[in-house]
């Protein structure tokens, strides 16, 4: 078939990379003149196979109003009734209830383990190079409360394939020396050796490097989608500023733009973009550099170690802003990712330090939604949130599976659009 793959993430390349390998012929458009430009350009860079647990919880329901009342919250919502947020958080509350968020990690973990084991063979049979790395993962937690409810979910989960260590906190500092804490700080933690690393931004540049190469692929890049064009009930085309791309199937992979595209299609798509940020340091030295990936779990803030060539930086990322399309840079929450680095690492970012941000397509249920859509012809592949270079290639996978009809590596159903609605 011809399918068109709307957006140019690592969600919209992995996406178009599978479907022509199965021997379709592909066309990538994406609004932005180079691929993998908005939230795939500097994201946390970790891998996080094991920790796919959803935003919305039991627990962050309890504390969502202590949350929004603070200043400094890795949380914020902008004053104002939004409708698309309405509806969107009425959906979040109701996926706060403790069996909805063991369905997600259920979920989550069967297309994590796939996608891991893609990357892995994508990575290898096209030699990309995008510092891809097994560097093992810490959380740490603050507070005893937060730390206890981490032990008695490893507890119930068991032991497997990413066996999760429980630490002390004197146990926390002695695994990763990078860190500048004081035991007293720390409630404990969970480190993870088989969690990994890498640069989003270096594995979409090499990815489309190697499709540039392929006859079957097409590009249409610097072109905003407009709108679709439908025929009997059918999506046969898009309008872009470029002109008219027409196609046998379409996937929808534009992210946070998405649910824009979803409704002129005239059907309502529950993603909500949530405005995530990160800043890029270099260590001054191997004293501050980090051997791990960290995540601050009460502050919500990731520390990851990047290696490009020789030269090795951290990226620090977080916070979720619910603002609606707004993708501004606040320089108040570059400033609380600054004053993070100093505190857990000891690292002066008063320099240049690469500000970011970007918007995150996220659902209610942080499960993305991989399916086929009430549009006859066009397939949705987006809302991945905070795990969408986790995800990409296991849900490019499942995508290509369920285009053509296969039977899906793993269950499809959790993904569905209708789960959601």
């Amino acid at each position: 078939m011809k399918i068109c793959v709307l957006g140019a993430g690592v969600i919209g390349l992995t996406t178009a990379w599978r479907l022509a390998e199965a021997g379709h012929d592909v066309t990538v458009v994406d609004r932005n003149v180079s691929t993998g430009a908005d939230a795939s350009a500097a994201n946390g860079g970790q891998l996080s196979y094991a920790f796919v647990a959803p935003l919305a919880s039991p627990a962050l329901l309890m504390k969502l109003p202590s949350l929004l009342m603070s200043k400094g919250s890795p949380i914020r919502i902008r004053p104002g009734l939004d409708p698309a947020l309405v509806a969107w958080g009425v959906r979040f509350l109701l996926a706060c209830r403790s069996n909805a968020v063991q369905e997600t990690i259920g979920a989550q973990l069967a297309l994590a383990t796939l996608s891991r084991s893609e990357l892995a063979q994508l990575s290898e049979a096209l030699g990309l190079a995008f510092g891809l790395r097994t560097a093992g993962k810490l959380v740490v937690f603050r507070t005893g409360k937060e730390f206890d409810t981490a032990r008695g979910a490893i507890a119930r989960m068991g032991t497997g394939d990413d066996q999760q260590q429980v630490l002390t906190p004197a146990e926390c500092l002695a695994l990763e020396p990078g860190l500048k804490l004081d035991v007293r700080e720390l409630a404990g933690g969970v480190y993870t050796a088989s969690e990994q690393v890498g640069d989003c931004a270096a594995f979409c540049a090499g990815l489309t490097a190697r499709m540039k190469q392929r006859s079957n692929i097409e590009w249409l890049l610097g072109a905003p989608v407009v709108g679709p064009v439908r025929s009997d009930g059918r999506l046969c085309a898009v309008e872009t500023t470029k002109g008219r791309v027409q196609a046998d199937r379409f996937v929808l992979c534009m992210g946070a733009a998405s649910r824009a595209f979803a409704r002129a299609c005239g059907f309502y798509l529950p993603i909500y973009p949530v405005k995530g940020y990160s800043i890029t340091l270099t260590p001054p030295d191997d004293t501050h550099a980090l051997r791990h990936s960290v995540t601050d779990m009460e502050r919500k803030l990731v520390f990851a170690p990047l290696t490009s060539g020789e030269r090795t930086t951290i990226r620090v990322a977080g916070i979720a802003d619910l603002e609606s399309d707004d993708a501004r840079i606040d320089v108040g929450r570059i400033d609380t990712l600054r004053h993070a680095s100093a505190e857990l690492l000891g690292i002066d970012a008063g320099g240049d330090v690469q500000p970011w941000c970007g918007l995150r397509p996220m659902t209610p249920d942080s499960r993305p939604i991989i399916g086929w859509s009430p549009l006859d012809g066009l397939f949705i592949n987006s809302g991945h949130g905070m795990l969408g270079w986790t995800l990409a290639c296991g849900s490019a996978r499942l995508t290509a599976d369920l285009i053509d009809r296969k039977r899906p590596a793993i269950e499809g159903g959790p993904f569905a659009l209708h789960r959601a609605a």
